[in-house]
């Protein structure tokens, strides 16, 4: 198996639809504690490449973590706990939307582009996880993140089983952020990477129908459509579907956060 696509297997496969459905459906619920962070007015939104420090300025400390490694969701007490033994633990967030209440967990990476030493902690990845059953452009227009990313129309394509949404026609800003995010993703060809989100669905034995099978998870990070193409023909042999552009409407009415 070619290097590249070995590299990108081992990226997804910690996060495979089945344990994020786990993850979805634990009975751990959100942690209660006195030290949550106050309602906004509006919901708190995620920037890529964002410097941790400045999020947990916006947003406090989270109330709840994740680590990856276990599938597990855990308290504020047991942090240092998981940080030392598992390393990387994501932070965790709730939001209600139009398409009801989205679990949102927090990916860092080290950004050592100004030196080894000492890295800045910046935001890689935001998952957004639906709590209902929700198609594919809905879930899409029910996260904010997305409506603003794809503002000028964002092409969608079918990946075997996931859909792919990258700007149709990237601004400024979104091609220096991925200036600034590709070296991270290294021995992958990120030529053609931008901002983007890719749609997984939720388990099903029936072949997925990517405009109506029920969304599981919104992944907001760099994408490469050019990269997963090339991943879908070497995996499974089989060309992109191609689906209409998604035009989001920017003025949909969403439910303020909790």
């Amino acid at each position: 198996m070619p290097r590249v696509i070995l590299s990108f297997v081992l990226v997804l496969t910690w996060f495979s639809p089945s344990s994020a459905q786990h993850l979805l459906h634990t009975k751990n619920g959100k942690t209660q504690s006195s030290a949550q962070a106050p309602k906004r007015d509006q919901p708190l939104e995620f920037t890529l490449w964002e410097a941790q420090s400045d999020l947990r300025k916006r947003a406090g400390e989270p109330q709840q973590y994740f680590v990856p490694a276990i599938q597990k969701l855990i308290k504020p007490s047991e942090l240092r706990y998981y940080s030392d033994n598992y390393q990387k633990v994501d932070d965790v967030f709730y939001r209600e939307t139009a398409a009801g209440e989205v679990r949102i967990l927090v990916g860092y990476a080290r950004d050592e582009s100004q030196g080894h030493l000492n890295p800045e902690i910046r935001v890689e990845k935001v998952h957004f996880i639906f709590d209902k059953d929700v198609n594919l452009r809905k879930a899409l227009a029910a996260i904010q993140e997305l409506r603003q990313l794809c503002s000028g129309g964002c092409i969608l394509n079918g990946m075997s089983s996931s859909v792919v949404a990258q700007p149709a026609s990237p601004s400024e800003a979104q091609i220096k952020l991925a200036h600034d995010m590709k070296p991270h993703w290294r021995g992958q060809d990120m030529s053609d990477a931008t901002p983007g989100a890719e749609v997984f669905y939720v388990d099903s034995p029936y072949p997925v129908d990517f405009e109506h099978s029920p969304v599981e998870r919104i992944d907001y990070t760099l994408i490469s459509n050019a990269g997963r193409e090339r991943y879908t023909m070497a995996i499974v042999n089989k060309q992109p579907t191609v689906l209409d552009v998604w035009h989001p409407h920017i003025g949909d009415p969403q439910i303020m956060a909790q």
